[in-house]
Parts: C-alpha cells; structure tokens; sequence
C-alpha cells in the first residue's frame, strides 16, 4: 500500500504536474534511473507517489523510505536503510526494473509494484492499483498502451520531448543537446 498524504483521495489518483524533488533526492532518483534503465520521469512519479519525497515516510502496512519498501524486500534489494534516499532510489528503481521484464510494459509493472506481484496474479488489478499505475503514467508523461497485434507498446517519446527544457538565462552547448538525445536514445533501445 502506498503512503498516502493528507491530501484527500482525488490528490491521490492524479496529482498533476509533479513537484521538483529537492537536490538530494533528484540525484539519487537520476543515478537509479541510470544505473536501472527505468526512466527518470517515472521513478519521480513513484517517488513523489508513494512518500511526497520522504524518505522517511512509513505506510500503514510497513513499507519505508522514499520508494516505499516493504521490509520484506529489503534483503533482495540490498537495503541496510530504508530511509537512506539512495538506498531506496536503487532498490525501487530495481524492482521497477524487474517488474517491467516480468510484464514487459508499464502499467502492469506499476500495479504489481502498488499491490504486489502474487496480489496481482492471484486477483487481477485492484480497482486503487490500476488508478494508481494510470496516475503514475500520466504524471511521467509515458503512454503505456498495447499496439494492434495485442502487444504492449511503451511510447517513449515524450522522454525525448526537449522542448520542456527551461534554458532562459542559459547558454546551452550542442554538445549537451547531442548528449542528451543519445542518452534518451539509448533509454528507448534499452526498453524496446
């Protein structure tokens, strides 16, 4: 189960624009993006999701940390602090990961990772785990829908969008521009 801030239940279904993580956590949420291959807009739907960006946060079912947890991940994961904004970047960026492989798009990968993976198979989608995957999705920008043949089809584009780039007052390189649509080129061929 999700942490869920005092915000009322429709803040919780879709909350919009995301809030800018602060420094510490936006480093540790982009170096789980990297070293996982989960995109970064996604881990920071799920971070702001589940804990509002604190890492101290705890569920009432017990998950901990910034990416909510359960203790009985933490061994698997690696996870000697829970509250430590890295350690739970690194595991819940993995676990993202291995949930994607095992379902092979997001939306599926996202309720499994609200409810549980035996919940899932045991009973479908929870009605809150479905609305929250919608959410996630939709705060990160991604289109998770399946293609004509029934396959699932991550659309990636929009985590190539640099149009959503605020460079007023900065001088940009071209350099920077070429290293960042190969670095989102190398996100979507990793996930295709």
């Amino acid at each position: 189960m999700a942490y869920r801030p005092s915000r009322g239940l429709a803040a919780w279904r879709g909350m919009g624009a995301l809030a800018t993580p602060p420094a510490n956590i936006q480093t540790a949420l982009q170096n789980a993006s990297t070293s996982s291959g989960v995109p970064y807009p996604i881990l920071q739907a799920v971070a702001q999701q589940e804990s509002s960006y604190n890492p101290s946060a705890v569920s009432p079912a017990g998950a901990v940390g910034l990416m909510q947890i359960m203790p009985a991940n933490f061994q698997s994961f690696g996870v000697t602090n829970p509250t430590d904004p890295v350690q739970s970047a690194n595991a819940g960026a993995a676990y993202l990961a291995q949930l994607y492989q095992q379902y092979g798009n997001w939306a599926d990968a996202l309720v499994a990772y609200n409810e549980g993976p035996g919940n899932f198979a045991k009973s479908g989608a929870f009605p809150s785990s479905q609305s929250y995957a919608d959410a996630i999705l939709a705060n990160a920008g991604v289109s998770d829908a399946v293609d004509s043949s029934g396959s699932p089809s991550t659309d990636l584009s929009s985590l190539l969008d640099l149009s959503i780039i605020d460079t007023s007052g900065l001088s940009v390189s071209p350099w920077l521009i070429g290293g960042l649509v190969l670095a989102g080129l190398g996100v979507v061929w990793a996930l295709g």
